[in-house]
C-alpha cells in the first residue's frame, strides 16, 4: 500500500515538468497571488519555484522595531533587489488600565508628547536608516512608516482600521454584506451598544488618539540613498512635529515621491519650507479631518507645536512655491485651489507638471459662491496655459451627501472638460470660452475642437472616501489602502445612533 502511494505521488510530481514553462510560472504566479499560510516556504522546493516565488515573497517586508536585527543579516545584497517597499509598523504599548476612568485630567495631559513613545519610535526610525544607509541605491525602494497603539482600536474607537493593504472590496456597491453585517463591538463604557456607536467619543480620548510624537531624539539621522518613496498613510494618527518630519525629509538623497496623509497641516507646511529634496517629482498630500470621528469637534485641534504662519510659511504659499519642479501633485483638503492659485507668480512656468489634483470649497451646491467657483474656473484655464506637458487636471470636492469634480483631459487626439457630481453645474459662456482657448493653445491643432461632457453621480455617499470612488478621478489622491478604511470607517459612523436599553 505505502510502495503504491509512493509511486502514485512520483508519478504526479512528474507532470510538473511536461507542463510547458508560461504554464508553470502562471500557476506559481497564482500560488503567491493568494498567499496562502505558510506559501512562502515553497520557495525552497526547486531553483524554479524560488525565482518565481521569492520575487513576491520579499516584494513588501513587514517589519516591526523587534525584526530590525533580524532583516539586517536577513537582507544581504542579492536579497536586497528583490525588496521594493518596506514597511516598518511601530508598536507603541497599550494603554494603561486606568486610562478610561481619568476623565478629570486637564485636556493638555492626553495632547502633550510621550517621552516614552518618542524613544520607542525614534530609536526603530534610527535603526532602520541605519541599515539602509549601507545600501546601495536601487530602481525604486518604498519606504512606508506607521507608528500605533494596539489600543487605539480597543476603547472609543473600535471602528477605526490598522491595516496596512487591506483593500480587500473594490465592487460597484458602496455597502457591501460585509459592511452591513457590521461588527459586534458591546461595550456600553467606551459607548457601544451591539455594533453600534451610541456615545461621542469625550474629546480627551480623541486627543489621546492625535496625540503627538517626540522626536527631538532622531537627530542627525544617516543619509538615504536606495529610497525613492516615502509614504505615511492616515493610520498613523499621532502628529508628527515639524522637526522630526523635516528630518526624515533631509535625510533621502533621492526621493522622487512622497504620499503624505497627515491630520494637522502644520507640521507639513514648515517641514516642507526647507526640506524637500530637489529630486521630488511626485507629492501626494491628503488631510483628513477630526470631524470623520465626531462631527461636533472643531475642524483643526490646535497642535502643541502650532506658533502661527508667517506669509511666507502659509500651506498655500508652500505648495505654490513647489509646483513648478513637480510632475505630479495632488493636495487634498489641507489648501484650496484658489489659494494656491493665489501664490502662483505671472512669470511662472510649469514645465515639467503632468497632472495636478486640488480641493476647493467653493465647489458645492451654493448658488452664493457661483461666481466665485466661476472665476476659479477660469482661472485654472490661465495657468494650464503655462503647463505645455499637463495630461490631467482636476478641482473636486467631496463629503458626507455631495461629491464633485471638475475633470480637464488631453488625450492623444483630443481634449475635453467633464463636469461629473452629485448636482448639476452649468458651465457659463465665460467658463467655456476659457477652456476653448487653453485648448486651442496645445501643441496639435486636432484639439482646437474642445469636447464637454456632464455625468451625473449616483449612489450613497457616507464619507469623502465614498466620494472619491465615485468620482472615478483620473489621477491618484489617497492611497489606495486609506481609501478602503476611509470608506470602511465612514459606513460604520453613518449608522443611526439607537438608545440603548436603560
Amino acid at each position: 500500500m505505502a510502495a503504491a502511494t509512493r509511486s502514485r505521488t512520483r508519478s504526479k510530481a512528474s507532470l510538473w515538468p511536461s507542463l510547458p514553462t508560461e504554464l508553470r510560472l502562471m500557476i506559481l504566479k497564482i500560488v503567491s497571488s493568494q498567499r496562502f499560510p505558510g506559501w512562502g516556504s515553497l520557495a525552497s522546493v526547486c531553483k524554479e519555484w524560488q525565482g518565481a516565488l521569492e520575487k513576491d515573497n520579499f516584494r513588501k517586508m513587514n517589519l516591526g522595531v523587534s525584526c530590525l536585527d533580524d532583516f539586517e543579516r536577513f537582507a544581504t545584497p542579492q536579497k536586497r533587489e528583490l525588496i521594493r517597499h518596506i514597511y516598518l509598523n511601530v508598536e507603541l504599548p497599550r494603554y494603561t488600565p486606568t486610562c478610561c476612568p481619568k476623565r478629570g485630567l486637564p485636556l493638555e495631559t492626553k495632547r502633550t508628547p510621550s517621552l516614552r513613545d518618542g524613544r520607542i519610535v525614534s530609536g526603530g526610525i534610527k535603526k532602520l536608516f541605519s541599515i539602509l544607509s549601507t545600501w546601495r541605491p536601487a530602481n525604486h525602494l518604498a519606504l512606508e512608516i506607521n507608528v500605533y497603539s494596539p489600543s487605539d482600536c480597543e476603547h472609543w474607537f473600535k471602528n477605526i482600521y490598522l491595516s496596512s493593504d487591506n483593500v480587500e472590496y473594490d465592487g460597484d456597491d458602496t455597502m457591501p454584506d460585509v459592511w452591513r453585517a457590521g461588527s459586534r463591538y458591546h461595550d456600553l463604557e467606551h459607548g457601544w451598544w451591539h455594533g453600534q456607536q451610541v456615545r461621542r467619543p469625550p474629546k480627551a480620548d480623541l486627543l489621546r488618539l492625535f496625540r503627538p510624537m517626540r522626536s527631538a531624539a532622531l537627530g542627525n539621522l544617516p543619509r538615504v540613498k536606495a529610497v525613492t518613496c516615502l509614504i505615511i498613510r492616515r493610520q498613523l494618527r499621532r502628529c508628527i512635529p515639524p522637526q522630526g518630519l523635516g528630518q526624515l525629509l533631509s535625510s533621502f538623497d533621492r526621493l522622487q515621491h512622497i504620499v503624505y496623509e497627515p491630520w494637522d497641516e502644520i507640521d507639513l507646511a514648515i517641514a516642507m519650507r526647507n526640506n524637500l529634496p530637489h529630486t521630488l517629482t511626485r507629492l501626494i498630500v491628503f488631510e483628513d479631518s477630526y470631524k470623520f470621528y465626531d462631527p461636533k469637534q472643531p475642524t483643526y485641534i490646535p497642535s502643541p507645536y502650532s506658533s502661527g504662519y508667517y506669509p511666507g510659511a502659509l500651506p498655500s504659499a508652500v505648495f505654490a512655491s513647489k509646483t513648478p519642479n513637480l510632475q505630479h501633485l495632488a493636495i487634498s483638503f489641507m489648501v484650496n485651489a484658489e489659494e494656491l492659485f493665489r501664490h502662483c507668480r505671472s512669470t511662472w512656468s510649469w514645465l515639467r507638471l503632468e497632472s495636478l489634483a486640488l480641493t476647493s470649497e467653493l465647489l458645492q451646491d451654493d448658488w452664493g459662491k457661483r461666481e466665485q467657483l466661476e472665476n476659479l474656473l477660469c482661472r485654472a484655464s490661465v495657468l494650464v496655459q503655462k503647463m505645455p506637458k499637463l495630461r490631467t487636471l482636476v478641482l473636486w470636492n467631496g463629503g458626507k451627501e455631495h461629491a464633485c469634480a471638475f475633470i480637464y483631459r488631453v488625450g492623444r487626439d483630443s481634449a475635453s472638460i467633464t463636469w461629473r457630481g452629485t448636482w448639476r453645474l452649468w458651465l457659463t459662456p465665460r467658463v467655456v470660452k476659457s477652456w476653448q482657448l487653453a485648448a486651442s493653445k496645445l501643441p496639435c491643432s486636432e484639439y482646437s475642437e474642445l469636447q464637454i461632457k456632464e455625468e451625473r453621480i449616483e449612489g450613497v455617499i457616507n464619507s469623502h472616501g465614498d466620494a472619491i470612488y465615485h468620482l472615478r478621478l483620473p489621477c491618484q489622491v489617497v492611497e489606495p489602502a486609506s481609501l478602503w478604511q476611509i470608506r470602511r470607517e465612514g459606513y460604520s459612523l453613518a449608522q443611526p445612533f439607537i438608545q440603548p436599553p436603560s
